[in-house]
């Protein structure tokens, strides 16, 4: 997964489609999971609406499916435990 930093620039360099995104607060942990159809259009929104703070950096995972974005998803939510996905 490639790590960027959270900002419109390189949301801009992300490719459209399903998968996973990890979010990363400003001490490096791990605080939301998503798993969506869009991952470019997701996380535009968080990055404009601000609605889980202290987002510094991303990583994210394509998939060929919203089918296997859900399971790889579901998973990283269960062994990591994120703040904002409890």
């Amino acid at each position: 997964m490639a790590s960027k930093n959270f900002s419109e620039i390189n949301i801009g360099n992300v490719k459209e489609g399903p998968g996973v995104y990890k979010l990363y607060n400003s001490q490096g942990s791990l605080t939301y999971v998503g798993k969506v159809k869009n991952i470019k259009e997701r996380l535009q929104q968080h990055l404009n609406k601000r609605d889980i703070p202290n987002i510094r950096r991303f990583e994210v995972k394509h998939t060929a499916t919203t089918r296997e974005a859900e399971r790889i998803g579901k998973n990283i939510i269960r062994r990591f435990k994120p703040l904002h996905n409890i």
